[in-house]
Protein backbone atom coordinates (compact mmCIF):
# COMPACT_ATOMS: atom_id res chain seq x y z
CA UNK A 1 0.00 0.00 0.00
CA UNK A 2 2.82 2.66 1.04
CA UNK A 3 4.29 1.72 -2.53
CA UNK A 4 1.47 2.14 -4.42
CA UNK A 5 0.94 5.35 -2.30
CA UNK A 6 4.36 6.68 -3.38
CA UNK A 7 3.96 5.86 -6.96
CA UNK A 8 0.72 7.81 -7.70
CA UNK A 9 0.80 10.79 -9.99
CA UNK A 10 1.43 13.88 -8.56
CA UNK A 11 -1.32 16.58 -8.65
CA UNK A 12 -1.51 18.54 -11.41
CA UNK A 13 -0.18 22.14 -10.32
CA UNK A 14 -3.42 25.11 -9.81
CA UNK A 15 -4.51 26.80 -12.80
CA UNK A 16 -2.46 30.41 -12.36
CA UNK A 17 -5.39 32.61 -12.14
CA UNK A 18 -5.26 36.82 -10.92
CA UNK A 19 -8.08 39.59 -11.01
CA UNK A 20 -5.28 41.98 -11.11
CA UNK A 21 -3.83 43.84 -14.31
CA UNK A 22 -0.97 41.68 -13.13
CA UNK A 23 0.19 38.75 -11.92
CA UNK A 24 3.24 39.71 -10.13
CA UNK A 25 2.73 43.29 -9.36
CA UNK A 26 -1.04 42.90 -8.73
CA UNK A 27 -2.96 46.58 -9.07
CA UNK A 28 0.16 47.99 -7.06
CA UNK A 29 1.28 50.69 -10.05
CA UNK A 30 -2.52 51.35 -9.70
CA UNK A 31 -2.76 52.17 -6.27
CA UNK A 32 0.85 54.17 -6.13
CA UNK A 33 -1.07 56.17 -9.10
CA UNK A 34 -4.42 57.10 -7.52
CA UNK A 35 -3.86 55.70 -3.59
CA UNK A 36 -6.74 53.15 -4.29
CA UNK A 37 -7.69 50.06 -5.67
CA UNK A 38 -9.26 50.28 -9.04
CA UNK A 39 -12.81 49.44 -9.79
CA UNK A 40 -15.23 48.19 -12.72
CA UNK A 41 -15.79 52.21 -13.06
CA UNK A 42 -11.92 52.77 -14.38
CA UNK A 43 -11.95 52.32 -18.09
CA UNK A 44 -9.32 48.97 -18.71
CA UNK A 45 -6.85 51.11 -21.11
CA UNK A 46 -6.50 53.38 -17.76
CA UNK A 47 -5.54 50.44 -15.91
CA UNK A 48 -3.12 48.87 -18.83
CA UNK A 49 -1.40 52.00 -19.09
CA UNK A 50 -0.42 52.98 -15.97
CA UNK A 51 0.69 49.68 -15.19
CA UNK A 52 3.08 49.28 -17.98
CA UNK A 53 4.16 53.20 -17.28
CA UNK A 54 4.98 51.74 -13.97
CA UNK A 55 7.29 48.99 -15.07
CA UNK A 56 8.77 50.63 -17.42
CA UNK A 57 9.57 53.63 -14.91
CA UNK A 58 10.73 50.55 -12.40
CA UNK A 59 13.23 48.53 -14.91
CA UNK A 60 14.57 51.84 -15.69
CA UNK A 61 15.91 52.02 -12.16
CA UNK A 62 17.05 49.02 -12.12
CA UNK A 63 21.13 48.68 -11.94
CA UNK A 64 22.82 46.85 -14.80
CA UNK A 65 26.03 47.25 -13.41
CA UNK A 66 26.41 42.97 -13.65
CA UNK A 67 25.04 43.27 -17.67
CA UNK A 68 27.34 42.85 -20.58
CA UNK A 69 27.65 45.99 -22.68
CA UNK A 70 25.73 43.38 -25.19
CA UNK A 71 22.95 43.13 -22.19
CA UNK A 72 22.92 46.79 -21.84
CA UNK A 73 22.23 47.47 -25.13
CA UNK A 74 19.23 45.13 -25.62
CA UNK A 75 18.18 46.38 -22.51
CA UNK A 76 17.80 49.88 -23.13
CA UNK A 77 16.40 49.41 -26.89
CA UNK A 78 13.96 46.82 -25.23
CA UNK A 79 12.85 49.22 -23.09
CA UNK A 80 12.46 51.68 -25.90
CA UNK A 81 10.34 49.35 -27.99
CA UNK A 82 8.23 49.45 -24.80
CA UNK A 83 7.67 52.82 -24.02
CA UNK A 84 6.84 53.35 -27.89
CA UNK A 85 4.54 50.59 -27.45
CA UNK A 86 2.64 52.10 -24.00
CA UNK A 87 2.49 55.87 -26.77
CA UNK A 88 0.88 53.72 -29.58
CA UNK A 89 -1.93 52.52 -26.71
CA UNK A 90 -3.63 49.48 -28.82
CA UNK A 91 -4.21 46.86 -26.22
CA UNK A 92 -5.97 43.89 -26.64
CA UNK A 93 -8.75 42.09 -24.41
CA UNK A 94 -9.37 38.60 -23.76
CA UNK A 95 -12.14 37.83 -26.40
CA UNK A 96 -12.31 34.07 -25.63
CA UNK A 97 -10.89 32.87 -22.20
CA UNK A 98 -13.49 32.35 -19.25
CA UNK A 99 -11.51 34.10 -16.63
CA UNK A 100 -12.38 37.81 -16.04
CA UNK A 101 -8.34 39.05 -16.71
CA UNK A 102 -6.31 36.99 -19.05
CA UNK A 103 -3.02 37.57 -20.59
CA UNK A 104 -4.00 38.11 -23.95
CA UNK A 105 -0.99 37.46 -26.59
CA UNK A 106 -2.95 38.52 -29.91
CA UNK A 107 -6.65 38.98 -29.97
CA UNK A 108 -9.63 38.76 -32.48
CA UNK A 109 -9.38 42.35 -33.85
CA UNK A 110 -5.02 41.82 -34.48
CA UNK A 111 -4.06 44.21 -31.08
CA UNK A 112 -0.69 42.27 -30.24
CA UNK A 113 0.32 42.88 -25.89
CA UNK A 114 3.01 44.34 -24.59
CA UNK A 115 5.46 41.29 -24.54
CA UNK A 116 4.25 39.72 -27.81
CA UNK A 117 4.78 43.49 -29.17
CA UNK A 118 8.51 43.32 -28.09
CA UNK A 119 8.84 39.98 -29.44
CA UNK A 120 7.45 40.45 -32.68
CA UNK A 121 10.11 43.61 -33.02
CA UNK A 122 12.56 41.08 -32.95
CA UNK A 123 11.29 37.89 -34.41
CA UNK A 124 8.30 39.26 -37.04
CA UNK A 125 4.75 39.02 -36.51
CA UNK A 126 4.32 35.07 -38.33
CA UNK A 127 6.57 34.23 -35.16
CA UNK A 128 4.25 36.58 -32.66
CA UNK A 129 1.30 34.76 -34.54
CA UNK A 130 2.42 31.21 -33.78
CA UNK A 131 3.38 31.92 -30.22
CA UNK A 132 -0.04 32.97 -30.01
CA UNK A 133 -1.60 30.02 -31.51
CA UNK A 134 -0.43 27.49 -28.80
CA UNK A 135 -0.69 30.32 -25.74
CA UNK A 136 -2.99 33.16 -26.62
CA UNK A 137 -4.01 33.39 -23.00
CA UNK A 138 -1.32 31.78 -21.01
CA UNK A 139 1.27 33.37 -18.35
CA UNK A 140 4.64 33.60 -19.37
CA UNK A 141 5.74 30.74 -16.58
CA UNK A 142 3.13 28.67 -18.46
CA UNK A 143 4.63 29.43 -22.29
CA UNK A 144 6.70 25.79 -23.20
CA UNK A 145 8.53 27.39 -26.61
CA UNK A 146 11.92 27.53 -27.18
CA UNK A 147 11.49 30.07 -29.50
CA UNK A 148 10.06 31.91 -26.73
CA UNK A 149 12.95 31.26 -24.20
CA UNK A 150 15.70 31.97 -26.84
CA UNK A 151 14.11 35.16 -27.60
CA UNK A 152 14.02 36.29 -24.06
CA UNK A 153 17.55 35.54 -23.61
CA UNK A 154 18.36 38.07 -26.42
CA UNK A 155 16.44 40.87 -24.57
CA UNK A 156 18.72 42.36 -21.76
CA UNK A 157 15.08 41.50 -19.51
CA UNK A 158 14.59 38.51 -17.10
CA UNK A 159 12.07 36.21 -17.14
CA UNK A 160 10.60 37.54 -14.25
CA UNK A 161 10.82 41.00 -15.34
CA UNK A 162 8.91 39.77 -18.38
CA UNK A 163 6.60 38.67 -16.26
CA UNK A 164 5.99 41.99 -14.54
CA UNK A 165 5.77 43.81 -17.85
CA UNK A 166 3.09 41.55 -18.93
CA UNK A 167 -0.84 42.36 -18.48
CA UNK A 168 -4.28 40.33 -17.93
CA UNK A 169 -7.11 41.91 -20.05
CA UNK A 170 -10.88 41.96 -19.32
CA UNK A 171 -13.33 40.53 -21.49
CA UNK A 172 -14.95 43.06 -23.46
CA UNK A 173 -18.20 44.06 -23.07
CA UNK A 174 -20.43 44.89 -25.91
CA UNK A 175 -20.14 48.89 -25.30
CA UNK A 176 -16.45 47.97 -26.10
CA UNK A 177 -16.97 46.28 -29.21
CA UNK A 178 -19.17 49.17 -30.05
CA UNK A 179 -16.29 51.78 -28.93
CA UNK A 180 -15.66 53.80 -32.12
CA UNK A 181 -15.14 57.37 -31.23
CA UNK A 182 -17.91 59.62 -29.71
CA UNK A 183 -20.92 61.29 -30.85
CA UNK A 184 -20.35 63.99 -32.65
CA UNK A 185 -22.63 67.44 -32.14
CA UNK A 186 -22.37 69.15 -35.15
CA UNK A 187 -22.27 66.03 -37.81
CA UNK A 188 -24.90 63.76 -38.85
CA UNK A 189 -26.37 61.80 -35.30
CA UNK A 190 -26.77 58.70 -37.24
CA UNK A 191 -23.10 56.62 -36.51
CA UNK A 192 -24.17 52.70 -36.94
CA UNK A 193 -24.71 52.59 -32.86
CA UNK A 194 -27.77 52.65 -31.44
CA UNK A 195 -28.79 55.20 -29.32
CA UNK A 196 -31.41 57.91 -27.84
CA UNK A 197 -30.64 61.51 -27.89
CA UNK A 198 -32.30 64.85 -26.85
CA UNK A 199 -30.56 68.02 -27.18
CA UNK A 200 -32.37 71.65 -26.89
CA UNK A 201 -30.55 74.52 -28.01
CA UNK A 202 -30.99 78.14 -29.08
CA UNK A 203 -29.39 80.44 -31.70
CA UNK A 204 -28.40 83.92 -31.32
CA UNK A 205 -28.54 85.79 -34.21
CA UNK A 206 -27.03 89.25 -34.34
CA UNK A 207 -29.53 90.43 -36.82
CA UNK A 208 -32.54 90.51 -34.28
CA UNK A 209 -34.89 87.87 -35.60
CA UNK A 210 -35.69 87.27 -32.39
CA UNK A 211 -34.08 83.76 -30.56
CA UNK A 212 -34.66 80.10 -32.13
CA UNK A 213 -35.61 77.35 -29.76
CA UNK A 214 -34.71 74.15 -30.92
CA UNK A 215 -35.47 70.63 -29.72
CA UNK A 216 -33.40 67.44 -31.75
CA UNK A 217 -34.82 63.61 -31.11
CA UNK A 218 -32.92 61.35 -32.68
CA UNK A 219 -32.64 57.69 -31.84
CA UNK A 220 -31.32 54.16 -34.13
CA UNK A 221 -32.29 50.66 -33.34
CA UNK A 222 -29.44 48.68 -34.64
CA UNK A 223 -29.15 45.04 -34.80
CA UNK A 224 -26.71 42.35 -34.72
CA UNK A 225 -25.59 42.42 -38.12
CA UNK A 226 -25.13 46.06 -37.80
CA UNK A 227 -28.40 46.87 -39.99
CA UNK A 228 -31.00 49.10 -38.02
CA UNK A 229 -33.33 51.58 -38.51
CA UNK A 230 -33.26 55.13 -37.27
CA UNK A 231 -35.14 58.47 -37.26
CA UNK A 232 -34.40 62.23 -36.34
CA UNK A 233 -37.26 65.11 -35.82
CA UNK A 234 -36.71 68.43 -35.06
CA UNK A 235 -39.30 71.28 -33.57
CA UNK A 236 -37.87 74.58 -33.19
CA UNK A 237 -40.02 77.99 -32.04
CA UNK A 238 -39.27 81.69 -32.38
CA UNK A 239 -38.94 83.60 -29.27
CA UNK A 240 -38.80 87.37 -28.94
CA UNK A 241 -39.83 88.49 -32.32
CA UNK A 242 -43.00 90.25 -33.77
CA UNK A 243 -44.31 87.68 -34.88
CA UNK A 244 -43.43 84.02 -33.32
CA UNK A 245 -43.94 80.67 -35.23
CA UNK A 246 -43.81 77.05 -34.48
CA UNK A 247 -42.29 74.75 -37.34
CA UNK A 248 -41.74 70.99 -37.24
CA UNK A 249 -38.23 71.41 -39.05
CA UNK A 250 -37.53 68.14 -40.40
CA UNK A 251 -38.26 64.05 -40.09
CA UNK A 252 -35.63 62.31 -41.26
CA UNK A 253 -36.34 58.31 -41.27
CA UNK A 254 -34.07 55.40 -42.87
CA UNK A 255 -31.66 52.65 -42.81
CA UNK A 256 -28.52 52.48 -41.11
CA UNK A 257 -25.47 49.31 -41.63
CA UNK A 258 -22.26 49.68 -39.83
CA UNK A 259 -19.03 47.89 -40.56
CA UNK A 260 -15.43 47.15 -38.70
CA UNK A 261 -13.13 47.87 -41.42
CA UNK A 262 -9.76 47.06 -39.44
CA UNK A 263 -9.14 47.71 -36.09
CA UNK A 264 -10.60 50.86 -34.49
CA UNK A 265 -11.91 51.60 -38.32
CA UNK A 266 -15.48 51.53 -38.67
CA UNK A 267 -18.23 52.44 -42.42
CA UNK A 268 -21.47 53.66 -41.81
CA UNK A 269 -24.04 53.71 -44.36
CA UNK A 270 -27.50 55.42 -44.13
CA UNK A 271 -29.89 55.77 -46.56
CA UNK A 272 -33.64 57.34 -45.70
CA UNK A 273 -36.48 59.80 -46.74
CA UNK A 274 -36.68 63.29 -46.00
CA UNK A 275 -40.13 64.68 -44.71
CA UNK A 276 -39.79 68.26 -43.63
CA UNK A 277 -43.00 70.25 -43.03
CA UNK A 278 -41.32 73.74 -42.78
CA UNK A 279 -43.56 76.47 -42.53
CA UNK A 280 -43.96 78.18 -46.52
CA UNK A 281 -44.51 82.21 -44.80
CA UNK A 282 -41.68 84.54 -44.16
CA UNK A 283 -41.35 84.19 -40.59
CA UNK A 284 -41.35 79.89 -41.10
CA UNK A 285 -38.70 80.74 -43.67
CA UNK A 286 -36.42 82.43 -41.72
CA UNK A 287 -36.73 80.42 -38.93
CA UNK A 288 -36.04 77.48 -41.21
CA UNK A 289 -32.89 79.23 -42.48
CA UNK A 290 -31.82 80.60 -39.15
CA UNK A 291 -32.06 76.97 -37.27
CA UNK A 292 -30.57 75.11 -40.23
CA UNK A 293 -27.14 76.76 -39.62
CA UNK A 294 -26.57 74.89 -36.31
CA UNK A 295 -26.02 71.64 -38.37
CA UNK A 296 -25.45 72.52 -42.79
CA UNK A 297 -25.69 68.99 -43.41
CA UNK A 298 -29.11 68.60 -42.83
CA UNK A 299 -29.62 71.84 -44.03
CA UNK A 300 -32.01 70.55 -46.56
CA UNK A 301 -34.74 69.39 -43.89
CA UNK A 302 -35.60 72.60 -43.40
CA UNK A 303 -36.68 73.49 -47.19
CA UNK A 304 -40.41 74.73 -46.87
CA UNK A 305 -42.53 71.92 -48.63
CA UNK A 306 -39.23 69.66 -49.69
CA UNK A 307 -39.68 65.85 -49.89
CA UNK A 308 -36.88 63.37 -51.38
CA UNK A 309 -34.65 60.70 -50.59
CA UNK A 310 -31.16 60.79 -48.85
CA UNK A 311 -27.54 59.00 -49.14
CA UNK A 312 -24.99 59.33 -46.81
CA UNK A 313 -21.63 57.55 -45.87
CA UNK A 314 -19.16 58.05 -42.69
CA UNK A 315 -16.03 56.70 -42.20
CA UNK A 316 -14.94 56.63 -38.48
CA UNK A 317 -11.22 56.41 -37.41
CA UNK A 318 -10.57 55.51 -33.77
CA UNK A 319 -6.95 56.38 -32.20
CA UNK A 320 -6.38 58.28 -35.38
CA UNK A 321 -2.95 60.52 -34.65
CA UNK A 322 -2.84 59.24 -31.10
CA UNK A 323 -4.18 56.72 -28.55
CA UNK A 324 -6.71 59.11 -27.45
CA UNK A 325 -7.74 60.79 -30.96
CA UNK A 326 -10.64 59.84 -32.84
CA UNK A 327 -11.18 61.31 -36.72
CA UNK A 328 -14.89 61.28 -38.58
CA UNK A 329 -15.54 61.80 -42.46
CA UNK A 330 -18.78 61.60 -44.00
CA UNK A 331 -20.29 62.77 -47.39
CA UNK A 332 -23.70 62.33 -48.66
CA UNK A 333 -26.21 63.05 -51.35
CA UNK A 334 -29.58 64.93 -50.96
CA UNK A 335 -32.65 64.55 -53.76
CA UNK A 336 -35.25 66.68 -53.38
CA UNK A 337 -38.10 69.01 -54.67
CA UNK A 338 -37.50 72.45 -52.13
CA UNK A 339 -40.51 75.34 -52.70
CA UNK A 340 -42.35 72.64 -54.90
CA UNK A 341 -39.68 73.25 -58.08
CA UNK A 342 -38.20 70.82 -60.08
CA UNK A 343 -35.94 68.17 -58.17
CA UNK A 344 -32.54 69.18 -56.65
CA UNK A 345 -29.39 67.38 -55.72
CA UNK A 346 -27.64 68.82 -52.34
CA UNK A 347 -24.41 67.79 -51.56
CA UNK A 348 -23.11 67.57 -48.31
CA UNK A 349 -19.80 66.63 -46.46
CA UNK A 350 -18.42 66.74 -42.82
CA UNK A 351 -15.29 66.54 -40.86
CA UNK A 352 -14.85 66.13 -37.16
CA UNK A 353 -11.61 65.28 -34.80
CA UNK A 354 -12.22 64.24 -30.89
CA UNK A 355 -9.37 63.82 -27.87
CA UNK A 356 -10.08 62.13 -24.77
CA UNK A 357 -9.10 62.82 -21.68
CA UNK A 358 -10.34 60.46 -19.49
CA UNK A 359 -14.09 61.04 -19.51
CA UNK A 360 -13.78 64.11 -20.98
CA UNK A 361 -13.65 64.66 -24.79
CA UNK A 362 -13.29 67.66 -26.91
CA UNK A 363 -14.52 68.10 -30.21
CA UNK A 364 -13.99 70.35 -33.72
CA UNK A 365 -15.80 70.15 -36.26
CA UNK A 366 -16.82 71.26 -39.87
CA UNK A 367 -19.47 70.96 -41.73
CA UNK A 368 -20.82 72.25 -45.51
CA UNK A 369 -23.21 71.80 -47.90
CA UNK A 370 -24.54 73.51 -50.98
CA UNK A 371 -28.41 74.63 -50.97
CA UNK A 372 -30.82 77.26 -51.58
CA UNK A 373 -32.13 79.31 -48.21
CA UNK A 374 -35.33 80.18 -50.24
CA UNK A 375 -37.07 80.28 -53.17
CA UNK A 376 -35.66 83.41 -54.65
CA UNK A 377 -31.80 82.93 -53.57
CA UNK A 378 -29.70 81.16 -55.27
CA UNK A 379 -27.86 77.59 -54.37
CA UNK A 380 -24.42 78.35 -52.81
CA UNK A 381 -21.94 77.04 -50.06
CA UNK A 382 -22.75 76.72 -46.46
CA UNK A 383 -20.52 75.95 -43.58
CA UNK A 384 -20.68 76.31 -40.16
CA UNK A 385 -17.78 75.13 -37.47
CA UNK A 386 -18.51 73.61 -34.24
CA UNK A 387 -17.06 72.91 -30.88
CA UNK A 388 -18.35 70.16 -28.21
CA UNK A 389 -17.36 68.93 -24.90
CA UNK A 390 -18.70 65.68 -24.19
CA UNK A 391 -18.66 63.39 -21.03
CA UNK A 392 -18.39 59.71 -22.48
CA UNK A 393 -17.27 56.96 -20.51
CA UNK A 394 -16.97 54.33 -23.01
CA UNK A 395 -19.92 52.61 -20.86
CA UNK A 396 -23.73 52.30 -21.71
CA UNK A 397 -25.79 54.90 -20.21
CA UNK A 398 -25.98 58.97 -20.40
CA UNK A 399 -23.34 60.75 -21.97
CA UNK A 400 -24.23 64.80 -21.71
CA UNK A 401 -22.57 66.72 -24.00
CA UNK A 402 -22.42 70.95 -24.60
CA UNK A 403 -21.68 72.28 -28.16
CA UNK A 404 -21.29 75.64 -29.67
CA UNK A 405 -21.94 76.12 -33.75
CA UNK A 406 -21.02 79.17 -35.99
CA UNK A 407 -21.75 79.68 -39.41
CA UNK A 408 -18.62 80.57 -41.28
CA UNK A 409 -20.64 82.66 -44.18
CA UNK A 410 -22.83 86.01 -43.10
CA UNK A 411 -19.71 87.36 -41.26
CA UNK A 412 -20.75 84.99 -37.86
CA UNK A 413 -23.70 86.62 -37.65
CA UNK A 414 -25.16 83.73 -35.94
CA UNK A 415 -24.01 81.34 -33.33
CA UNK A 416 -25.95 78.34 -31.56
CA UNK A 417 -25.32 77.27 -27.85
CA UNK A 418 -26.94 73.84 -27.66
CA UNK A 419 -26.75 70.76 -25.35
CA UNK A 420 -27.56 67.25 -25.26
CA UNK A 421 -27.98 63.93 -23.39
CA UNK A 422 -27.70 61.36 -25.12
CA UNK A 423 -28.18 57.45 -24.40
CA UNK A 424 -25.97 54.85 -25.67
CA UNK A 425 -26.63 51.31 -25.56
Amino acid sequence: MAALLACETPPAPARLHTDSVNLVLGDESFQERFGRAPTEEDEEELRIRVHLEYVLERLRRRSTAELSPAAREARARSLERLEAYVRRGQFPRNDGHPDARRPTFIDSRGRICAVGYLFEQELGREAAAAIASGYKYAFIREMDSPVLTQWAATTGLELEELEMIQPTYSTPSADDEEEYGPRFSLLDPVDGRGHLSLAPGFLFDGRGDGVPVRLDLSTAFMGGCGLGAYAAVSLTKLTGAARSASALSNLDVGMAWGRSLFSDGWLVLRGGLLLPTGDEDEVGSSLNASVAAKRPSQAVLFQPGAFGGRLGTSVILGRAFCSSCTLRLEAGLDGYSPFSKALQFSPRWGAGFAYRYQYLVAMLEVAGTRYAESLSSRSRLHHSIGFALRRATGQAGFQPGLSLSVPLEGRLQRWFLGFDVTMRY
